[in-house]
């Protein structure tokens, strides 16, 4: 069932309406350290971010668009956010060029990890470290938070991303 009064949601997370040259009609988005960034700002910071990973694996366009199964062409408008980046393509990228998704949506939305840049930066850290753990660890150090707070253990379900959490 929707939520009948839109606005009630659209205050409780902080929404902000906005413009963007994205998008013909007035949008919602969450505010971030420094405003509200663009939708084309977005995607010059995962432009730049593939740009990184593809240089630190010391491939260039042609290799890489090779692997992905597009032109090279193709691939650089990518890396110059001429063209959108689909999700799939966000995590086939991450497969071949050895970054964490988590990682890339933090370059275009560090906002979306915490309440300031330094929070963020940590949280980014503190997850980075948690997908480097073996599993008994991970396994381990899950069931020492859930006792830490036990009422927010049934808040995050692998399959489902959160629920009964207000914002």
């Amino acid at each position: 069932m929707a939520i009948k009064d839109v606005q009630t949601y659209i205050d409780r997370r902080g929404l902000v309406e906005t413009n963007d040259s994205e998008v013909d009609k007035p949008i919602y988005r969450k505010p971030g350290f420094n405003g509200v960034r663009s939708l084309l700002e977005m995607e010059e910071e995962l432009s730049r971010y593939l740009r990184e990973r593809r240089d630190a694996q010391n491939l260039n366009r042609e290799q890489v668009g090779m692997m992905v199964g597009i032109h090279h062409e193709i691939y650089a408008r990518h890396e110059r956010a001429g063209a959108k980046l689909r999700v799939t393509r966000l995590l086939h990228l991450a497969e071949l060029l050895d970054f964490s998704p988590i990682e890339a949506l933090y370059a275009a939305a560090p906002h979306l990890f915490g309440e300031s840049e330094q929070e963020a930066e940590v949280k980014l850290k503190l997850i980075l470290r948690m997908l480097d753990l073996p599993a008994s660890t991970a396994q381990h150090l899950l069931m020492m938070i859930e006792e830490l707070s036990p009422d927010r253990s049934a808040d995050v379900s692998p399959k489902r991303g959160r629920t009964g959490r207000q914002g």
